[in-house]
């Protein structure tokens, strides 16, 4: 995360593109503004980084100068500082930089659904039949835990840890069904809902108009199996799915190790990662 930033940084400082700014005055008087930096290396040529590529990725320092990868050279200001700072890193962080699988498409996670995000849930689904030993009906997860998107290309081991950044493990519950319909109209009153896998819903109004799991209706008396992760038990994001579980069984599986795994299976496969959207969240106007 740390190198994640730097490369932010480096990135702003070497793109130096504008591309608005807003001003807003506070009740003390004081002026306070902010603009954002559209982070392109149109100055630079400055890309990803990976194990074998620093050079040509980042440029190269010589101790006073700085020569991006388009070859403009840079000798005042932030620029040279905060190259020599990235490149110097770089090989204690070599191992962060290894490519471990290669993305067809870049995919960002947004509600109520996405390619990344579903890809996501649906993992954490089909990871919990696995460890658990039993058939998962429903996965649910939340938006927040998909901190960075998927880049088209090269992915590397930084990308995924950066992707998933918290220690989240993997729980099975079970919610009878009338806990679950409850759950899914307190997520829809929110305007747009959560990551889910086994189940359909569809939204009008922020009310629940219909909602499967398993491509059939929800029973109110059924038990289900239902899983999620610990920061989703007691409150994180405003749910708490450990007040509805009849019963809860914790792993020591850790979300990112799943995504991990994933990812080096797709490679050792020789397929790209690539995802779509399916409908399973409807919100209609």
């Amino acid at each position: 995360m740390k190198l994640r930033k730097v490369l932010l940084c480096c990135a702003v400082l070497l793109a130096c593109c504008g591309v608005g700014r807003a001003v807003y005055i506070a009740e003390s008087g004081v002026k306070i503004s902010w603009g954002r930096t559209l982070m392109d290396g149109h100055r630079t040529g400055v890309q990803s980084v990976t194990v074998d590529n620093q050079a040509e990725a980042l440029g190269v320092f010589d101790g006073e100068t700085y020569v991006s990868p388009s070859g403009n050279r840079f000798t005042e200001g932030a620029t040279p500082a905060v190259a020599a700072a990235l490149i110097e890193v770089q090989p204690k962080m070599a191992r962060l930089k290894e490519v471990i699988g290669y993305s067809a498409v870049e995919m960002e996670a947004y509600p109520p659904e996405s390619p990344l995000s579903n890809l996501f849930v649906d993992e954490l689904r089909a990871a919990g039949s696995r460890i658990f030993g039993r058939e998962a009906d429903l996965a649910l997860a939340n938006f927040g835990g998909i901190r960075t998107s998927m880049p088209e290309g090269p992915v590397v081991l930084d990308d995924i840890l950066s992707m998933f950044p918290f220690r989240n493990v993997v729980v099975m519950t079970t919610v009878r069904g009338r806990s679950i319909k409850t759950l899914f109209d307190q997520l829809a009153e929110t305007g747009s809902f959560q990551c889910i896998s086994g189940a359909r819903v569809v939204i009008k109004d922020r009310k629940v108009v219909s909602a499967e799991i398993g491509g059939e209706p929800i029973e109110d008396d059924r038990l289900y199996n239902f899983v999620t992760i610990d920061f989703l038990l007691t409150g994180g994001d405003r749910i708490a799915i450990g007040a509805i579980a009849e019963s809860l069984e914790m792993s020591d599986v850790l979300l990112k190790d799943i995504m991990l795994d994933y990812v080096r299976r797709l490679n050792a496969e020789g397929k790209k990662i690539e995802y779509q959207t399916d409908g399973r969240v409807v919100i209609e106007n």
